[in-house]
């Protein structure tokens, strides 16, 4: 297979990516003009532009998933409809298959059980909306692994999501659209709807810059610095207490590999985190950080609303146990169990075992630990392999951590995160096996 990534798609990426993301800003306030314009663009993105262009264009709108085409859609949704069907088409005509993958047995299992859950769902449309969506990424993870076939492609992609999240967060600002919380006006959550989720959602992509700024030289080198500056000011304006906790582990995880190797580096980037800390973070930022050791602290009562779905969540598993209450069902039986808020569980792992019980979250905890297995060193890795498996690792097990406060399983940046691991990994492999035939032992 060739390489899908290039320079030239790149180019013709940022031409039409700029103007369709100032086009969903003004759509917003438009529904119907909107569909109208987002149909007949989608036409012509399908007739004149090739697959791999519109994939990476899809990258693009992750940065902006919280802005909706339709109710319950959003746009990199449509736009993922659009690249299948085109996928679909191409696969049919050239007879290409998807790479091979460990985790695709897992996925099977997994919506096998959400299948079964739906037996059990209150409200129905719900678990099937939930479903959908979980088919929709597990098509995501299919074509991030068709399209990335080499580190390249995977350096492109890279550099597709930090400039969007860039350009959406700047665009957002200025049209004055980020969503806030009710009474928290100092929290930002720029295209993405919800400050934790938007944290997390950088999280993900802080270490996959500093593994950027290690590679490159020149300018690429001080633009990738100054997306590690930027990113870090926004995970602090989001307010995120998970936020916090995913960045200490992403950073020990750092540590850890490179305390002695990479001492100027990690210094630089702990001189950078720090003079953020010191210049740019409001003062009610420590008052919310506080309460994660306080929880009791006058006046937040979410920690109070966490604690009390957990204990529910706990209590709907053990009535529960094999098949759940149905998908993303736990709000609609949480008052049952003592919660007091028709919210979701607000902890991705509690919310997989209550909406499908073990049947989705065996499988779902097995793709976690492949994801993780695939993340192993060798010592006979060259370094930049070495150094964009120790960010892989780092983003991974900063996802792990924000996971525990917000419910993600079915958002596109951790079923990419967890694609984008594999990929390395079968690359890594394919090298290796080609070594392995040109030199035998």
């Amino acid at each position: 297979m060739t390489s899908y990534c290039t320079g030239g798609s790149l180019k013709v990426l940022l031409v039409l990516f700029i103007p369709f993301l100032f086009l969903c800003t003004f759509l917003v306030f438009d529904l119907k003009v909107g569909l109208i314009i987002l149909a007949g663009s989608a036409l012509f993105l399908t007739a004149l532009l090739k697959p791999k262009v519109i994939y990476l264009l899809l990258l693009a709108l992750f940065s902006m998933e919280g802005f909706t085409a339709v109710p319950g859609s959003s746009f990199a949704k449509l736009l993922g409809i659009l690249l299948i069907a085109g996928l679909t088409l191409r696969l049919a005509m050239t007879r290409e298959a998807i790479p091979k993958d460990s985790s695709y047995k897992y996925f099977l299992l997994l919506l096998t059980g959400g299948i079964v859950s739906f037996g059990f769902a209150k409200n129905l449309s719900v678990s099937l909306h939930s479903y959908i969506t979980f088919i929709s990424v597990f098509l995501l993870y299919g074509m991030t692994r068709y399209f990335l076939i080499s580190i390249e492609d995977v350096n492109s992609s890279l550099n597709v999501l930090f400039l969007s999240t860039v350009l959406t967060f700047l665009i957002v600002q200025v049209a004055g659209l980020s969503q806030h919380d009710v009474g928290q006006t100092s929290r930002i959550s720029s295209g993405m709807g919800d400050p934790n989720e938007f944290a997390s959602y950088i999280l993900v992509l802080l270490p996959l810059a500093y593994y950027k700024a290690t590679i490159d030289w020149g300018v690429k080198r001080i633009l990738n610095w100054a997306f590690i500056a930027l990113f870090l000011v926004l995970l602090v304006l989001s307010g995120s207490r998970g936020g916090l906790l995913g960045f200490l582990g992403a950073a020990a995880v750092l540590i850890y590999y490179y305390s002695i190797g990479r001492l100027r580096q990690i210094f630089f980037l702990i001189l950078i985190a720090a003079a953020i800390f010191y210049f740019a973070v409001p003062h009610d930022f420590w008052t919310r950080a506080s309460t994660i050791v306080h929880p009791k602290t006058k006046g937040d009562v979410s920690i109070a609303v966490r604690l009390e779905n957990y204990q529910a969540a706990l209590k709907m598993f053990r009535h529960h146990p094999l098949a759940g209450v149905g998908l993303r069902n736990f709000e609609f039986n949480g008052a049952k169990y003592g919660a007091s808020a028709q919210t979701v569980v607000h902890n991705t792992y509690l919310e997989v075992l209550t909406g499908g019980g073990l049947l989705c979250f065996i499988p779902f905890f097995l793709i976690i630990a492949d994801s993780w297995r695939k993340l192993r060193l060798r010592k006979s890795y060259d370094r930049r392999i070495r150094d964009l498996l120790i960010c892989l690792k780092a983003a991974f097990v900063s996802l792990l951590i924000t996971s525990f406060f917000i419910s993600v399983e079915n958002k596109k940046i951790m079923w990419f995160l967890f694609a984008l691991i594999s990929t390395v990994f079968y690359v890594v492999e394919n090298q290796r096996m080609v070594r392995g035939t040109r030199h035998p032992q």
